[in-house]
């Protein structure tokens, strides 16, 4: 996985903002819809970067989901299904 990163990650460094968000500015971002599973590997990082951007005042949503992956929005499921819907809100909220 940390050969996968690094290609990721290309010429930048590891800890440059585009490749490790958590390391940027939150100041001024727009509102932040955040998914995460339990079992998502990137669960841990996602609760830190929401609270960084909260108390850099960027208002966030964030849905947990106990015992679901990373992807669990994308899938034909229950919980899958009711992420999108909720995705779909949001988005419909900001059309011009």
């Amino acid at each position: 996985m940390i050969e996968a990163f690094r290609m990721y990650a290309g010429d930048l460094d590891v800890i440059h903002p585009f490749v490790s968000p958590l390391n940027g500015n939150f100041d001024g971002l727009a509102p932040m819809l955040i998914f995460t599973g339990t079992h998502d590997l990137y669960h841990p990082d996602i609760v830190t970067l929401a609270n960084k951007a909260a108390r850099a005042g960027v208002p966030v949503e964030m849905h947990v989901r106990n015992g679901l992956q990373h992807n669990y929005p994308m899938l034909p499921t229950p919980e899958g299904r009711e992420a999108c819907g909720i995705i779909a809100r949001a988005v419909a909220g900001f059309a011009i």
